[in-house]
């Protein structure tokens, strides 16, 4: 008989936050419609960008600062 979504849900909160996570990660993935080739896209450099700011291989600017000189440029 299959596992009932409290039982599963007392088992989950027994393992580990990395494991929990990672079965978080799949459900949604389990959810997710196939994504076309231009969100393909856009996620893989989301992901990209994502992991480069992990690593510290770039910095983030405050959205403060982004708007700013957006305004600037746009001279208003």
């Amino acid at each position: 008989m299959p596992m009932t979504v409290s039982e599963i849900m007392t088992a989950t909160r027994e393992l580990p936050m990395a494991e929990r996570e990672e079965l978080c990660l799949q459900i949604a993935e389990s959810l997710d419609a196939p994504l076309s080739a231009e969100e393909a896209a856009w996620a893989e450099t989301a992901e990209r960008r994502a992991e480069e700011q992990r690593s510290g291989r770039v910095q983030g600017v405050p959205a403060d600062e982004v708007f700013a000189k957006a305004r600037r440029r746009l001279g208003l």
